[in-house]
């Protein structure tokens, strides 16, 4: 059961599964001063992230109180991350495919249970694709690879995938407009 608690600019998660437990802590950082969304570093970013360094066993993810997609946590993602958590014993050697990936909680965690993940989403949303890269290297994952791919679009990306044993996607059909590439 996840159980969400906020406080100081941060949601807190804690996930129960009989005595094993993951809380985790999504800061809220705003974006950038320029007041274009144009980045998601700033004093509070830095800040936090020096803090995230400490050793710990649930994931780390950053995000900017940002209204682009992919720039936070959506809802979706923490029931997810949820189920990954519950399911993690099966994830262990997988090969594991984020797609819409954005500040990609779900498959941060599922790396971190043993799961070679890959992580995706749009090629036309490169803060999207710094935000997946920003959560793989707060994590000790930069291992992991990010990719660029696009609903309805064969890339070269896409053609070079080996078989994948799971895929991962929460909130990918937010906007109706993604729905006519399928």
């Amino acid at each position: 059961m996840a159980a969400a608690r906020r406080r100081r600019g941060a949601r807190r998660y804690r996930f129960t599964e009989g005595t094993a437990a993951l809380a985790l802590r999504i800061p809220e950082v705003p974006p950038r001063g320029n007041g274009n969304g144009s980045g998601v570093e700033g004093p509070a970013a830095r800040q936090w992230r020096s803090r995230a360094r400490a050793p710990s066993a649930a994931p780390r993810v950053f995000q900017a109180l940002d209204s682009r997609y992919g720039m936070y946590v959506w809802p979706c993602a923490v029931v997810l991350a949820q189920y990954v958590w519950v399911q993690r014993s099966g994830l262990r050697g997988k090969r594991v495919l984020e797609v819409g990936a954005g500040v990609s909680l779900p498959g941060v965690l599922a790396a971190r249970c043993g799961a070679a993940v890959i992580l995706s989403d749009s090629e036309e949303l490169p803060q999207c694709l710094q935000m997946c890269r920003r959560s793989c290297l707060m994590n000790g994952l930069p291992h992991v690879p990010v990719l660029g791919l696009t609903w309805g679009r064969i890339s070269p990306e896409l053609l070079s995938l080996t078989p994948i044993d799971v895929i991962l996607g929460s909130d990918v059909f937010f906007d109706p407009k993604v729905l006519t590439g399928l």
